[in-house]
């Protein structure tokens, strides 16, 4: 009975030492991963940028004998969506700008599905495309008040840079082009058909992600 107790002692003394050890691996936890110098934390997926722009328009038609002049004007441009990864962004974008003609004024908002790719994450280079639609609301003075809306279809490209404050807030100068098929245009002379209007926009925006 005597050697029995010998030889069950030691194995319960290292039982008792080892399971205080035990339980302090078990409850100690786990260390999060820190992101890497210029990764930005994952816990908000939002891309907002809102901002505005000079912006110039220029109408042209297959029909047309004489050159459509440029017309100047500001714009608001806003972008809301969903942040995929460092360098890929996806969402919507609108912009709106109004410009004053001698028949009238025409105001156009742009509705478009962007996707925004930096090639570069530790650079604020980016790149930016989509298509949706625009909606143009055209007054005609020879008509009456009330104006004309059309839907036509729009696409838009753009360019820019970006400059962090935080993390999560920055400034973005961009230019982009939008294009949008207007079709038949109803003008004080009459319709003018195929009508194309593109529009060239540079401005600043707030960017929160």
């Amino acid at each position: 009975m005597t050697r029995r107790l010998y030889e069950i002692l030691p194995c319960a003394v290292l039982v008792a030492w080892l399971a205080p050890t035990a339980v302090v691996a078990q409850s100690a936890p786990t260390a999060q991963p820190t992101p890497a110098p210029g990764e930005q934390p994952t816990a908000s997926r939002l891309w907002l940028t809102a901002g505005g722009a000079f912006a110039a328009l220029r109408g042209d038609c297959q029909t047309c004998e004489e050159d459509s002049p440029y017309r100047n004007s500001g714009s608001i441009l806003a972008n809301v969506g969903y942040r995929v990864n460092d360098r890929m962004d996806v969402g919507a974008e609108v912009f709106w700008m109004p410009v004053d003609t001698e028949d009238g004024q025409i105001r156009t908002t742009h509705l478009d599905a962007v996707a925004q790719f930096r090639p570069w994450g530790s650079q604020g280079f980016f790149v930016k495309g989509g298509a949706g639609m625009a909606f143009v609301r055209n007054w005609v003075d020879a008509i009456g008040p009330g104006a004309i809306n059309s839907k036509v279809w729009s696409v838009v490209i753009g360019t820019g840079w970006e400059f962090r404050w935080t993390e999560r807030v920055g400034l973005q100068v961009f230019g982009a082009q939008h294009v949008g098929a207007i079709g038949d245009l109803q003008t004080a002379e009459g319709d003018i058909p195929d009508v194309v209007g593109n529009f060239w926009s540079l401005g600043v925006a707030v960017v929160i992600r």
